[in-house]
């Protein structure tokens, strides 16, 4: 009884290492940009000055969406997109982001947002740019406009995040981290070497 005990636990180990490896090589073989590149420029954001965090026990313990997760295990990217909409004048909490979009069915089942919702949740005040592939020169021209990026990339064992970029020194971008609650922006290099997805955050013209 024992041995299969133990054949058991063997097999629950190899299956979830297999998970994490490829998850791992799935994320390094997306189609990426680096971190760092683009126009040389040196902006700043209007920043409210703070980090939103998704595990604020104010919202941490709500659910996503439809879905099985919570704005604490899983959400990066409302608390990311709440930050930029706060920057842009309709001040949300992750909170109350998330549930407008559920009212207004703004979430796919698996919590990932519907973008085409955005003018619904901030009153036609707002837009979400959805870009195919992510590229410096759509950052860039959305920080020159005042607009916000909101870009993934994954953490270590493959698992997707997303950050809100706010300015940009150089060709560094400044970066807010919803997983960090640091005082000042942060180099998006200190966070991750490339960025997978970039989505814009800005005013209906």
């Amino acid at each position: 009884m024992r041995r299969w005990s133990v054949i058991g636990v063997l097999v629950l180990v190899i299956t979830a290492t297999s998970c994490v490896v490829l998850r791992t090589c799935w994320a390094r073989l997306s189609p990426s940009i680096a971190s760092v590149g683009g126009k040389s420029l040196h902006l700043h954001l209007p920043d409210s000055g703070k980090t939103l965090l998704q595990k604020d026990k104010r919202w941490a313990s709500d659910q996503l969406g439809p879905s099985d997760c919570t704005l604490g295990s899983h959400g990066c990217l409302v608390t990311s997109v709440a930050m930029a909409t706060s920057n842009l004048g309709v001040k949300l909490t992750p909170k109350e982001l998330n549930e407008r979009l559920k009212k207004v069915d703004g979430f796919l089942p698996q919590g990932w947002v519907v973008w085409n919702a955005m003018p619904k949740v901030t009153e036609g005040k707002l837009t979400a740019d959805y870009h195919q592939k992510p590229s410096h020169a759509v950052m860039d021209e959305a920080v020159e406009s005042g607009a916000y990026p909101v870009v993934k990339y994954f953490l270590l064992g493959g698992i997707q995040h997303w950050c809100v970029i706010v300015g940009k020194d150089d060709e560094e971008y400044l970066a807010r981290d919803p997983l960090r609650d640091d005082k000042e922006p942060v180099p998006l290099s200190a966070l991750t070497e490339k960025i997978y997805a970039v989505r814009v955050i800005r005013k209906v013209e």
